[in-house]
């Protein structure tokens, strides 16, 4: 493995950093040596287990001049790129070591995005039928590749992605001038759902995912949530990711910023909301400027603004009034919809022992017709006014519990 540890393998999976395939944050933890380990990414799967895949790109030529990426045209430095066999190789090593199971292979387009997507195909191709590794690949589709390279990603990876990047076509022109939203980056989603389509139920079963860059286009939650709702009607979009913004040297862009990563992290657990609990783009609480509150969960914001729909009596509640009950998920609500098919739920104890976050669940529930929440510790992430008090039975001129 020393042999491969190389410039080149440093820089091209160093340069794949800005790429996601994991949500919030990416952590790596293998064991190996500081140079290896910017190559490898774990991923979470749904089980809560994970694996770890080799995530590097092809080339970091590229002829864009998108103005905050560290592999513009116009920046200046030494590049890099794997030929087809040249990674496949690198690929196998790691994963004769044990040190990866899966790849994602992104790249900067060299040359023209059809030349670019065809050395991507061909390292798959390598692997798969040469090599005949079975195993995960996420593969970038590029911008502008071909609906044909589209079919073929299709037939050859578990994940493929489009990077989105920005929401409208005018937030994207502040980012990247030659790229055109609707026939680089939306047509090709299309594509991918169609051939999907085409083959059937054991094709991608990862789905297609995108990202977006947030921050440097001036674009608001709003819109990048609108985009991410619209895609998931129009494209079959399984997930989304969001890059915050962080300036690159030598760009156009260094002097502004970083996107602050509570940012991400709310689009995250709203992207959450639209995915996994059923909720709607209206019921997601923006501000004037369509920016999520940064001082309130999505969903402690969605309940706070709707306390005409609480408490909800939880021997009674369906499965989507439960999942919209801050501290409740999924799993949780399945588990209220068991128990009560055998017993009443009579207390706190028996909820926390469904795995509930009762802390803040507590506050939106009836047990048995009881209230069973405490305002102190809401309070601790956002004053209530006294008018939504009152909602609950509380006078507007009593002393609202205090922050502890």
């Amino acid at each position: 493995m020393a042999a491969l540890l190389t410039d080149k393998l440093i820089k091209l999976s160093t340069g794949a950093r800005f790429d996601l395939c994991a949500t919030c944050g990416e952590p790596t933890q293998v064991d190996a040596s500081d140079l290896l380990a910017s190559s490898i990414t774990r991923v979470v799967r749904p089980d809560g287990g994970f694996f770890s895949v080799f995530k590097v790109l092809m080339s970091d030529a590229c002829h864009y001049d998108c103005l905050y990426c560290a592999s513009r045209a116009q920046r200046s430095f030494r590049r890099h790129r794997f030929a087809p066999d040249e990674l496949a190789d690198t690929f196998v090593a790691l994963r004769d070591e044990d040190l990866v199971s899966g790849l994602f292979l992104s790249s900067a387009v060299h040359g023209t995005p059809a030349e670019s997507m065809a050395d991507m195909l061909t390292a798959v191709e390598i692997l798969r039928e040469r090599h005949r590794f079975c195993g995960y690949v996420h593969l970038k589709i590029l911008p502008g590749a071909p609906r044909d390279y589209v079919q073929r990603a299709v037939e050859l990876a578990d994940r493929v992605s489009v990077n989105v990047e920005a929401p409208t076509q005018g937030a994207l022109d502040r980012l990247a001038t030659r790229k055109r939203l609707a026939e680089d980056i939306i047509q090709p989603m299309h594509w991918v759902r169609q051939a999907v389509e085409r083959a059937g139920p054991d094709a991608l079963k990862a789905g297609q995912t995108t990202q977006f860059v947030v921050g440097p286009a001036g674009e608001s939650d709003r819109e990048i949530l609108g985009s991410v709702a619209a895609l998931r009607r129009s494209v079959g979009l399984r997930k989304a990711h969001f890059s915050g913004f962080a300036p690159v040297d030598d760009t156009p862009l260094e002097g502004e910023p970083a996107t602050p990563p509570l940012r991400q992290h709310r689009l995250y657990q709203a992207e959450w909301l639209l995915r996994e609990y059923g909720f709607q783009l209206p019921d997601i609480s923006f501000d004037e400027e369509g920016k999520l509150p940064l001082d309130t969960d999505p969903k402690v914001a969605f309940a706070l603004r709707n306390l005409h729909l609480f408490p909800l009596e939880v021997n009674r509640a369906t499965r989507a009034e439960l999942l919209r009950v801050p501290g409740i998920g999924p799993r949780s609500a399945a588990r209220v919809l068991a128990a009560r098919r055998r017993e009443r739920i009579t207390s706190l104890a028996h909820l926390r022992g469904l795995g509930m976050v009762v802390r803040r669940a507590a506050l939106f529930l009836l047990c048995d017709g009881r209230r069973l929440g405490q305002f102190s510790d809401l309070l601790r992430e956002r004053p209530i006014p006294p008018e939504q008090l009152e909602l609950f039975g509380f006078s507007s001129t009593a002393r609202a519990p205090q922050p502890v």
